[in-house]
């Protein structure tokens, strides 16, 4: 920064010690206040060369704007500045290695938004403000101005410049700035309305190539990484002239390159074709207005000789409006027009006012309309549309939202001048601020990422066509896309109000009544997904663009289905065929189905007629929604939109359902009948199942993990609970745990030996189940996988029932054992073990309750559990589940995923253990109501790895991409040393080997049922064998250890024991004995390997939370903040629990402790130690409270990882003694920003429900 040199001596009197102001037509003298009216060219009534009084200056403004309007710099030095200057250039026109032209984005925009971070937490919205006009009127002037006006409030030693335009020199004859530049206003860059000037090429340059452009060689116009290396070694030549170089500002200089590296893309420019299109000039007077108009906030024009403004500046004002207005849809609010009268001289002074410049300009221009043809053309096409145009300023009014001049006199003048600055940048600010409340009140306000994929999409679209319009709503759409299935949804309520509402009225009422009672909640729903998701636009106009197809969808399909024919027999009663049933050939039907008549469906409903005036009356619903939204929105500004929007939704839930009847009856799995948007996942024991998005919106955080309800929204006054419905969340970022059980029969005993031998490390008070958030299991495996996961039970517990299920399952009809009145029994009952009894003890133990939903007092299932499962007709794979979640749209899963659309015909938990382990011919097939019959989903998935891999991602799409915590795969034992051997007689079927022999030969398979459930169980048998190959493929599919630089395939561990005998039949109950013991011996000898694996787990219970907006970048890298936290709760058991295993890993002077480290940079680490203080506040009060602690990274894409350590030397299998504590390793500085993977809106389906 510049010396003080205010405290200059009084030409006069010469003092030192007094503030002085310079005078710039007395040879910038110095005069001290008292001694300046004593001068005598500054007595009164004296004045200057241009007939005023002289200015009265401080010397440091003076200097500040010297510097900017007179630069002392020689050609070589200037250029070096134009070369630094490249890194704020926002976007531009290139040439490529053919010499076409290319747009290329150089990723200004999202460098400076990636690079500032506000004080506060919350979204960003960056207003952008542009700078247009004639070359040489000095844009880049202005903006420096703007810039540097805050220098004189910096620190003297603090941040470095902001930067700024680079000005022309004394002798400029051609452009100085090239492109579109964009740079940061510093008042506001740190702010939640960071505002960003861009300075654009002149209007008026021709095809003279601007100064800025003019230092790059062809091959860098042509490679947009060679300009960017040519711009770095350039600047870094620029600040050698300043000062030294030492290595951090070469590091920090090298890494902003790389950044905008990172952001950078080029385009191909496709409509430019020809001689004329091909041109620079084409360009910058076609396509930067298109981008610049459609996304500005405010538009700076700027004029240096304001007697060519309505000739000039008027003419461009108007084209560059009418070029640009209908180019976009749906575009939010039209830019401010500022006029700057840049140069101003001799005017009177009270022109300096914005007011009175404004009126006199517009006063001086308003004829113009009239007087020039092309202005007249302008305002005829308006007329034509309605609007009057009866001035000039009318017709400027049409593309811009205000029109304001503002004047900046001639270098000279410089208080003048640097009060008129403030005024032009007070004005900005007030100008953004307009601009920022009507996208608000319109909903269209975008924030900082949101514009960023925008201006991509608008980039992409200019590209190819200058023509057709960029849709604000559209694009707004493809990246918060309307579910598939809101149309579904609405039909799905309209059903059930058809069906459970009390009103006869409305339940008889038709199609009409039903879809008119339902309307004021369609609308609200509507108002509270356009909040939830962001989405740009007043509802009303969110209604035609994204919502309205899917209520014509579900109109239509209730039309199709619903509705009865309108037919009446006078003696027989009125048909009863719906329209999707109605055949002219079979006529009319009565409720009896007796033909009453001939003809096709009739309908005295005109549902086009009534979806018009439906659509017109849902308009009305939804404005009045949007008046009380913002209404709201004023009197309660401490709350959210979201907040906002959810209480006024709320009202409308508790009065629609309750004016329906019982709210009670109103129960869906298909969707959440609070929101109508998403799926429902969160059942309440009101029986009433909710989103997430509305578990959030109606409930409390209680902790990091836990969500409580106090009510029910769809129906608050029925019920209060106390303590509240708690609901379980993964914390952001936090990693998966999962369990994968085999299938094995009696084997299973052998995987309760793992997970006991595991539970023993652990300790007392830590179940196993706490660690997993999913358990996925076939045949035996599921049925252990519901006993732990669902029924909560502990491993001591689940290997009792499991010994007494295997005894009553494994009861042999009669006869069963002779040799050949087996046969026949097996024949006669469809299986050789009794299935009643079998069921019988499956409904006691597991109970009555459903697997999904339901009514209950019992907290929520905690770890979510997938059964497998195979369906009889089809043998089509399938996995029952006590969690809901979407479908993957980017792939086919190898199954299907079975939910019904109610409590009524959900699968019972009972039914769902029956299912998984109806293994054929020992049991017979489960049959569910009218679902169909189900078999053991061993024949497709006995190891359910896969199951267990495409589920957790599928459940959890935050770190759907990311490696688990752990998955651990449990089997049922193997003979390590005899599995190449082939199986003995004994498995063979029980029938004469010259039976089979004699089928085979013939070609023919045997048709009796037994025989058929026979050959499957055998085949399911040998592929007991094969377990451990789907486990080999599934790692070599998803995990090659040779490119795992993360180490991640230690993640994922296989526990089989080797039983060191021929593996039992898995009907054989005699070896369950023999089969504990066997585990039990294995499980002794590998005391390490389980060790580890509760390690692991032991580590996955904790996680970090990054503080929100702390991410900073510092000279030598990127830090930021948070916590390490404990699933568990606090003052829990499970927390003491968690304290006493640690307590007892003190060993000598080692203490447990947590490492945190950049990878590949283990010097920048740290080590935080659990003391002894740490772990007797955990294991004495259940209390888990670690320090905030600052992480570092030396680049931004640097992977941290943080790990718990248990004891000194490696584990077996990690070879480590390290182990990642959830989610990690983690990028830190980059995971909030990463962009969603996204897909546009679907087109609603046209097919009927039920005709799958």
């Amino acid at each position: 920064m510049a010396p003080d040199s205010s405290r200059a001596s009084c030409h006069t009197c010469r003092a030192t010690d007094k503030v002085t102001y310079s005078c710039i037509q007395c040879n910038n003298f110095s005069f001290c206040d008292g001694c300046w009216s004593q001068w005598p060219l500054h007595v009164d009534g004296a004045v200057g060369w241009d007939g005023r009084p002289h200015e009265k200056s401080n010397p440091q403004v003076v200097q500040r704007l010297r510097q900017i309007l007179e630069p002392s710099l020689t050609e070589d030095e200037h250029n070096i500045e134009l070369r630094a200057d490249e890194d704020t250039t926002w976007f531009g026109v290139g040439r490529d290695a053919s010499n076409q032209p290319v747009f290329q984005d150089h990723g200004r925009f999202a460098t400076l938004m990636s690079e500032s971070q506000a004080l506060d937490v919350g979204p960003r919205w960056p207003q952008l403000v542009s700078f247009i006009g004639q070359t040489g009127a000095g844009k880049s002037t202005l903006i420096k101005m703007l810039i540097n006006r805050l220098e004189a409030a910096s620190p003297v030693n603090g941040d470095p410049k902001f930067p700024s335009p680079v000005t022309s020199s004394n002798n400029d004859r051609v452009p100085t700035t090239g492109d579109v530049h964009l740079y940061a206003d510093p008042e506001s860059y740190h702010t939640r309305t960071p505002v960003l000037y861009a300075d654009c090429e002149g209007l008026d340059g021709g095809e003279a190539i601007p100064k800025g452009l003019q230092h790059r060689s062809k091959d860098q116009q042509n490679r947009p990484k060679d300009m960017r290396e040519s711009s770095m070694s350039a600047s870094l030549v620029l600040k050698s002239r300043s000062s030294a170089t030492d290595r951090s500002s070469v590091y920090q200089e090298s890494k902003k390159k790389l950044k905008k590296s990172r952001h950078g893309s080029e385009r191909d420019i496709m409509w430019a074709v020809t001689p004329r299109t091909k041109k620079r000039e084409y360009a910058v007077t076609q396509l930067y207005p298109r981008l610049l108009y459609t996304f500005s906030d405010v538009v700076v024009f700027v004029l240096r000789n304001p007697r060519a403004f309505e000739s000039t500046v008027l003419e461009k004002l108007l084209e560059w409006g009418a070029a640009s207005i209908d180019k976009s849809l749906n575009q939010p609010a039209l830019p401010h027009a500022v006029i700057v009268l840049n140069a101003t001289d001799n005017v009177d002074e009270k022109e300096w006012d914005i007011e009175t410049t404004t009126e006199l300009l517009l006063d001086h221009i308003k004829g113009a309309v009239f007087r020039e043809p092309r202005f007249e053309e302008h305002a005829e096409m308006w007329r034509q549309n309605g609007r009057e145009i009866i001035t000039t300023k009318d017709l400027l009014e049409c593309y811009y939202a205000s029109v304001t001049a503002v004047r900046i006199p001639t270098r000279g003048r410089y208080m003048l001048m640097d009060d008129q600055v403030n005024k032009l940048f007070r004005l900005i600010q007030r100008k953004c601020r307009f601009s920022l409340h009507v996208k608000k009140r319109v909903r269209m306000l975008a924030t900082a990422e949101q514009l960023q994929i925008y201006l991509q999409a608008a980039y992409d679209h200019f590209s190819r066509d200058l023509d057709t319009p960029f849709d604000f709503i559209k694009q707004a759409l493809k990246h918060n896309p309307i579910p598939r299935d809101f149309g579904g949804n609405i039909f799905n309520l309209a059903m059930s109000i058809r069906d459970n509402a009390k009103d006869p009225d409305i339940a008889n009422g038709g199609l009409g009544v039903v879809f008119d009672r339902m309307r004021p909640m369609i609308s609200s729903c509507i108002l509270l997904d356009s909040v939830r998701q962001n989405l740009m636009g007043t509802t009303v106009r969110l209604l035609h663009d994204a919502y309205v197809e899917f209520c014509e969808q579900a109109i239509s399909r209730y039309d199709d289905v619903c509705t009865p024919c309108s037919y009446v027999h006078p003696r027989h009663g009125p048909c009863c065929n719906f329209k999707v049933g109605h055949t002219s050939q079979k006529g009319h039907q009565n409720k009896d189905g007796r033909m009453i008549g001939e003809g096709a469906y009739q309908s005295d409903f005109d549902t086009r007629k009534f979806l018009v005036a439906w659509i017109d009356r849902l308009k009305s619903d939804l404005a009045s929604l949007q008046e009380k939204f913002a209404l709201s929105s004023h009197m309660f500004r401490e709350s959210t939109d979201a907040e906002i929007a959810a209480k006024l939704h709320q009202q409308e839930l508790s009065s629609f359902y309750g004016s329906l009847g019982q709210s009670s009856d109103f129960i869906s799995h298909h969707t959440c009948f609070s929101c109508l948007r998403e799926l429902p996942e969160h059942a309440l024991p009101c029986g009433h199942v909710l989103c997430s998005p509305c578990t959030k919106s109606y409930g409390n955080k209680t902790s990091r993990t836990k969500i409580g309800l106090t009510r029910c929204p769809l129906h608050p006054r029925d019920y209060y609970w106390e303590p509240p419905w708690e609901i379980t969340v993964k914390p952001p970022f936090a990693g998966t745990r999962i369990l994968c059980l085999d299938g094995g029969g009696v084997r299973g005993i052998v995987e309760l030996q793992v997970l006991k031998a595991i539970e023993r490390i652990l300790g007392p008070g830590l179940p196993i189940q706490l660690f997993f958030d999913l358990i996925v299991g076939t045949s035996t495996g599921g049925i252990l996988a519901l006993g732990l996961g669902a029924k909560n039970w502990t491993v001591s517990t689940c290997i009792g029932q499991f010994k007494e299920l295997c005894h009553t399952a494994f009861s042999k009809h009669k006869m069963i054992g002779a040799p050949i009145l087996e046969k026949i029994s097996m024949t006669y009952h469809g299986s050789m073990y009794k299935t009643k009894p079998f069921e019988a003890l499956l409904k006691e133990r597991f109970e009555e309750g459903p697997l999904f939903g339901g009514k209950t007092n019992s907290a929520e299932m905690v770890t979510k559990v997938a059964v497998t499962s195979t369906t009889v007709i089809a043998q089509q794979a399938v996995i029952l589940t006590n969690y809901n979640r979407p479908d993957p749209h980017s792939y086919e899963l190898p199954y299907r995923f079975v939910r019904t659309a109610g409590p009524e015909t959900e699968f019972k938990m009972w039914e769902a253990a029956r299912a998984t382990s109806a293994a054929p011919p020992f049991f017979k097939q489960f049959i569910k109501d009218t679902q169909g019959g189900y078999v053991d989903g061993a024949l497709y998935h006995n190891n359910p790895v896969w199951v267990a891999h495409h589920e957790r991602r599928a459940i959890w799409g935050d770190v759907a991409s990311a490696p688990p915590d752990i998955l651990l795969s449990i089997g049922t034992g193997m003979n390590a040393a005899g599995q190449g051997k082939t199986r003995s007689a004994r498995n063979q079927p029980p029938f004469e080997d010259g039976e089979a022999s004699s089928s085979k030969a013939k070609g023919k398979s045997s048709s009796t049922p037994w025989k058929v459930w026979w050959n499957l169980a055998t085949d399911r048998f040998d592929r007991l064998l094969q377990c451990d190959d789907i486990w080999r493929t599934f790692m070599a599919e998803n995990i090659s250890p040779e490119f795992d630089e993360n180490s991640n395939h230690r993640r994922y561990i296989r526990v089989n024991p080797d039983l060191q005998y021929e593996v039992p039949r898995l009907n054989e109950v005699n070896e369950l004995g023999r089969l504990e013991k066997a585990a039990t011996d294995y499980l002794n000898q590998n005391v390490a390997r389980t060790r580890e694996v509760a390690h692991r787990l032991i580590a996955s219970t904790f996680f970090f939370e990054k503080t929100p907006g702390s991410v900073k970048q510092q000279d030598s890298g990127f830090t930021c903040e948070g916590r390490i936290y404990c699933r568990f709760e606090q003052n829990s058991d499970e927390m003491k629990a968690l304290g006493e295993f640690l307590r007892s890993h003190f060993r000598g002077t080692f203490e447990p402790f947590i490492f945190v480290e950049e990878r590949g940079l283990r010097s920048n680490s740290f080590t935080l130690g659990l003391s002894e203080h740490i772990i007797s506040d955990l294991y004495l009060r259940g209390t888990f409270n670690l320090p905030r602690i600052q992480i570092s990274t030396s680049k931004e894409s640097s992977s941290t990882m943080i790990s718990l350590c248990l004891q000194t030397t490696p584990y077996p299998f990690s070879a480590d003694s390290h182990l990642p504590i959830s989610g990690f390793p983690r990028e830190l500085m980059t995971e909030d920003s990463r962009a969603r993977v996204l897909t546009a809106p679907p087109t609603p389906q046209s097919r009927h429900p039920g005709t799958d």
